[in-house]
Formats: structure tokens, sequence, C-alpha cells
């Protein structure tokens, strides 16, 4: 039987969910906990490999979980040591109390189940800390904006939205529909088709300077996505292929003296190009190779003025 594919997430739910199991279930047999888990045998033992490494804070040998598997049973020696409650730091609790905060701003207006909860912990844990003022964790992004979003995503509709773009330093206003949000290098995104330019984008939300939504709704597919929206281009490497290749996302098997790829934005091409200081020469679009050189010659311009 074909084993469920594996992410980052799924694993890290599961070794969460690994140590109450084998707690309650010691000596259970290797193979029957990974049919439980619905994962192969070597992938447990590689889970159950983690685990040596986990434990309570202090994260010493006399902390860190005391797991046995070669004999082909699974057994945690210190389960009732790793079971005893814990007093959390002040800086655990300042830590819980934020991460409180923000799940209470993005949950549901209709969820008030769950507002009535985080409020219960939030107290408790301010109490605990001795905290007599609440803590608030301030997104970087506009509520308003995610919200609609959220709304969209829900509804399947499109969203119109002006968004500071940051290789133009133009505002532009543009029609979307949004897919999901995604964090990516500590920055949350919309990943969504731009009806505008006719292909997909991610939206960096605290660049969304307004939104609203719009009254139509479409459907994306992905025959939807145009390569009349994206731009061909030529690249002649001279130096620095490395640098050159991690720049413009070249895969090892592009790498020669000339390239050809595609790229979503014309100033993002241009800025690329001037960053790699002459290790890759654009050859075409010639449009964007002349306004390559007339940059250039501006900035050389400056430094003789200087």
């Amino acid at each position: 039987m074909a084993k469920s594919p594996q992410t980052p997430l799924s694993r890290t739910s599961r070794l969460l969910d690994l140590v109450p199991y084998v707690s309650a279930h010691q000596g259970i047999d290797l193979k029957v906990l990974a049919d439980v888990f619905d994962v192969t045998p070597n992938q447990m033992v590689a889970d159950l490999t983690t685990l040596w490494m986990c434990g309570l804070p202090g994260y010493t040998p006399l902390e860190l979980m005391d797991l046995s598997f070669d004999s082909g049973y699974v057994t945690i020696h210190n389960a009732d040591t790793l079971s005893q409650p814990r007093n959390l730091t002040i800086e655990e609790s300042i830590a819980l109390l934020l991460g409180l905060d923000l799940v209470m701003q993005s949950l549901p207006a209709d969820r008030e189940d769950l507002k009535s909860m985080a409020t219960s912990l939030i107290r408790k844990l301010s109490l605990q800390a001795n905290l007599l003022s609440p803590l608030r964790a301030e997104p970087h992004h506009n509520k308003k904006n995610s919200a609609a979003i959220l709304l969209a995503i829900s509804t399947k509709k499109m969203l119109r939205i002006k968004y500071h773009a940051l290789y133009s330093d133009e505002v532009t206003e543009r029609d979307i529909s949004p897919i999901e949000i995604r964090y990516e290098n500590s920055h949350d995104y919309v990943f969504a088709y731009c009806h505008t330019a006719q292909a997909f984008r991610s939206f960096r939300i605290d660049r969304i300077l307004d939104s609203k939504q719009a009254h139509a709704s479409a459907s994306v597919t992905g025959s939807t996505v145009s390569e009349a929206s994206t731009i061909s281009y030529s690249l002649k490497l001279r130096t620095n292929q490395r640098d050159v290749m991690e720049r413009f996302n070249l895969g090892k098997t592009q790498m020669a003296s000339e390239v050809t790829s595609r790229a979503f934005s014309p100033q993002w091409l241009i800025r690329s190009v001037m960053a790699s200081a002459g290790s890759a020469e654009l050859t075409e679009p010639r449009v964007i190779r002349a306004e390559i050189a007339a940059a250039a010659a501006a900035i050389l311009q400056k430094y003789g003025e200087s």
C-alpha cells in the first residue's frame, strides 16, 4: 500500500503525536507503530531518532527523551519524568501570550467559542507570569486587507488591490483571485491569479495599500497561465557562474556560455543584470539591454560629477 506523502508540516504533527501514543503503548512493535502512523518502518526509525534530541527545557541528558527501539519494540523509559507538569519561564509565557494574541486576531468573527478559549488561556498565562498589562502582537500588515483576502479565498471572489511593487517602485491597481496565504522569508504573501497580468503572482500582504471585493467571480486553473505574460531573455555568462546561477535561479543543466530563460518583471531583470556587475551580459531582448546600458551610463556620469 502506498504511504502518504511526507511534508515538513505532516512530519512535525506526527512527531508531536508520537510521544503520547508511545507513552500509552509502551513496547509497541516498530512495524505496528509505522502502520498506525501510515509511514514506512525506515521513516519511523528516522522520526524516533529525531525524538532522541527532544525533551524538556534545559536539554541536558537528564531532560532529553530516553528512547529504545533497537530490538524492534519502542519504549520511552523516562515517560513519567516527561509527563510531570513544568512551570513556564517568563520568556516562554510571553511567547505563548503573543502567539495567542495573533491567533485571536486571525479568528473569524463567528468563532466565539475559540475566542473564549483563547481569552481564558491568556488570562491564566498572564496571571502565572505576573503580567499586569496585556501583551499585544501587532502584525506588519493591515488587518482589514488580511480579512478581505481570507473572505475572497473562502467565497472564491475577486479582489481589487492597490499594490506597491518594489522592483518598479510604483503603485498599481490589480484585479486578483486569491488562492492561498503563504509565509515565506518572515513575510506573509497572498498567492493569487492576477487578471491584470494574466498570470499567477505572489503579493506581499504588507505592500497591499488597499483592497476591496469585486463582484465578479472567476475560476482559476493551471491552463489560465499564459507565457505571453513572461519575458524571454538570453544571457551570456562571463565570470562567477555560481553567483549568476543563484541570482537567476538557473539549474545546473542550464549552465553554459549562453542561456535562455523567462522572467515575470522587466524591472527585476534590469536590477539582476546590473547587480551581477559584469558577470552576466544580457543579449536579448534588445529593448531591455538598451535600458541597462542607459542606466549604467547615467551611474558612471554621476561618478564623474562627484
